[in-house]
């Protein structure tokens, strides 16, 4: 199905090339990421032995280029590069043993999106997109990361997802159009993998007390994001 629908946009970046009101133009983006519950993207809380722990997502951010080649007057294709930076705080807490500490990482990636959009125009030069489409993400790294209270006894290893992976991307928002001073656009877009991206294993040992160093105790990393877009597009 993911290849199917790659094809299928291929097909039509491809036809419109043959389009007489083809044209492109080549925008920069700014995506701040707000964690959401709706979307399994907030906080997740495990147990396991007497030891509490939390992984919560950060206030963290996305930013790259957007490349759209216009179709017709109704859909247009967006493609591009993006860097993304996700940061998380891991805590971790046991009364019986008087342990409260916590450690913050982030993961970095790498997305190729493509996505097709189709718009419709509001008012002189106020239009309203909706865009969908899928995107292939490399994770730079594996992640280690000590806590801040105690270094050395409570630590984490994030495996990522080797080869990468693949994403959902749906966008929708609204943007003002001006043939001198180019296009500005504000809009809200989910990401959203088919699979998980990763496993994160907190550990902690003070020589008397240990936990998860058989490490079967382990977060899922979903890798479901939120968005809030801001995108420039130059004038021709």
């Amino acid at each position: 199905m993911n290849n199917r629908i790659l094809f299928l946009l291929f097909c039509c970046f491809s036809f419109s090339a043959e389009s007489q009101n083809s044209k492109t133009t080549f925008g920069l983006q700014y995506k701040p990421i707000i964690p959401a519950a709706y979307f399994n993207a907030a906080d997740v809380s495990k147990s396991s032995a007497g030891y509490n722990l939390t992984l919560s997502p950060k206030y963290s951010n996305s930013f790259g280029m957007v490349i759209r080649h216009k179709i017709n007057k109704t859909f247009s294709i967006e493609s591009g590069l993006n860097y993304t930076q996700r940061n998380f705080k891991l805590a971790i807490s046991n009364p019986t043993i008087n342990l409260d500490d916590f450690t913050s990482f982030d993961m970095r990636s790498y997305e190729f999106p493509i996505q097709l959009l189709t718009y419709v125009r509001a008012s002189e030069y106020w239009y309203l997109n909706v865009a969908f489409g899928i995107s292939h993400n490399v994770l730079a790294s594996d992640i280690f990361s000590y806590g801040e209270e105690k270094e050395g006894y409570f630590f984490q290893n994030t495996y990522r997802k080797s080869g990468g992976y693949g994403a959902l991307l749906a966008n929708v928002g609204m943007e003002y159009r001006t043939e001198e001073k180019g296009y500005y656009y504000f809009g809200t877009s989910l990401h959203s993998p088919w699979q998980v991206i990763g496993r994160v294993y907190p550990e902690y040992d003070d020589k008397t007390n240990e936990f998860n160093d058989d490490k079967d105790f382990y977060f899922n990393m979903l890798g479901n994001f939120v968005t809030i877009d801001f995108r420039y597009f130059f004038a021709e």
